[in-house]
């Protein structure tokens, strides 16, 4: 059964250009980077070219990046590796309650060392409120994080702003850029961000590989947190050079394809709403409705259980919410922490959208949609009637 695929902020289709960079270092080119022998050294040569790559798409010098296994990891290394195990209070970490759960489940992990963690406030619209967080910040401030987009609303953060208001204090901010990165443009060195992760798999790339970018001035304020052969200072083991060609590729890709890919999706976007409101009345959108990336749609549909229509709807794939909290039966904490309530939390599916779908696609996907919330829909107002 053919799946129409609405769920690109989950993980992406690897482009077969990635698929045909990375095969040859899964079979004649097999060396260790490591090594000193001319395997190892046309690995090395490889690995060197795809640092250049990922670089290049995050403003990045490649000297700043150290490949890690995806975002999680990048995210635990910045901001644990920002702490020494025998700190206590006062110093304090900043958190943003929209972020992803990897970064949520570093804060509790920080707690229990007896870090005092604090909560920025967002707006509605799922923006960071800038002078609440000014006033979360101070000289006790180790490190502060935030996404710079939101993976189940959209919204772009003020990370220039946000980087500007913790050096004030001497603090570090740290940005989980695995849903921005390839989509916005990103100039780590302009925004003067201190850490910075992402991950191939939401870019067209290979899961399992992603980047720790560390801002070269401050690295000696981050410490390991794994210990190994020292392939790189912040995070040892063997390089794994077909999965580092293949996120190499991805960010070359992303690059050259930006802009062209974010002019297809915002025209997608155009006509996923349109046919939305015309058929599903009471549709609401979940966030900013301008202010934010394209690709991403939360959708209130009034009436109709989201995880009813997700399990429905087996030749679509699409999601309410981030797949790490799929498991979950509450109703999302990104909906909750901008205000809204429990009921259109649960009313709510997230789409994303990728720029090599076509309009075809996306109207058939959209359709089966419609008529499935329809259906449900009309369930629940024959159940409240037998009620009554």
């Amino acid at each position: 059964m053919d799946v129409i695929y609405l769920d690109n902020c989950a993980t992406t289709r690897v482009d077969e250009a990635v698929l045909d960079a990375m095969l040859p270092y899964l079979r004649e080119e097999f060396g260790n980077p490591s090594s000193p022998h001319l395997l190892g050294k046309r690995a090395r040569r490889a690995v060197d070219a795809a640092t250049e790559s990922v670089a290049g798409l995050l403003g990045a010098e490649p000297a700043s990046i150290v490949f890690t296994s995806g975002a999680t990891e990048s995210n635990n290394i910045a901001l644990l590796g920002a702490f020494a195990h025998g700190d206590r209070a006062p110093v304090n970490a900043v958190f943003c309650p929209t972020d992803h759960k990897s970064s949520l489940s570093i804060a509790r992990a920080l707690r229990e060392r007896g870090v005092d963690i604090r909560t920025m406030a967002v707006r509605a619209d799922g923006v960071v409120d800038l002078p609440q967080f000014a006033n979360r910040l101070d000289f006790d401030t180790r490190t502060a994080t935030v996404a710079w987009v939101n993976s189940e609303i959209g919204t772009i953060q003020p990370v220039r702003e946000m980087a500007a208001l913790c050096h004030e204090s001497g603090a570090l901010l740290h940005v989980d850029a695995a849903p921005a990165a390839g989509r916005i443009p990103i100039d780590v060195a302009g925004t003067a961000v201190d850490t910075l992760a992402m991950s191939a798999h939401k870019i067209g790339g290979p899961k399992g590989i992603g980047v720790l970018y560390v801002r070269p001035e401050i690295r000696r304020r981050i410490r390991p947190i794994t210990h190994g052969g020292g392939q790189y200072d912040l995070r040892s083991g063997t390089i794994p050079t077909h999965l580092v060609v293949g996120l190499g590729k991805a960010c070359q890709l992303a690059a050259a394809r930006m802009e062209e890919d974010r002019k297809k999706v915002a025209l997608l976007r155009s006509i996923a709403m349109e046919l939305l409101t015309r058929r599903i009345p009471g549709l609401r959108i979940n966030g900013h409705p301008r202010a934010g990336v394209p690709h991403v749609l939360n959708l209130v549909l009034p009436g109709v259980r989201g995880e009813s229509l997700v399990a429905s709807l087996p030749s679509v794939a699409l999601s309410t919410g981030s797949a790490c909290n799929s498991d979950s039966q509450e109703p999302s904490p990104v909906l909750t922490a901008i205000g809204v309530s429990a009921e259109d939390a649960n009313s709510s599916i997230r789409m994303c959208l990728s720029p090599s779908m076509s309009a075809e696609e996306l109207v058939r996907g959209l359709d089966l949609v419609c008529d499935r919330a329809r259906g449900l829909a009309d369930v629940v107002v024959a159940m409240h009637g037998a009620v009554l």
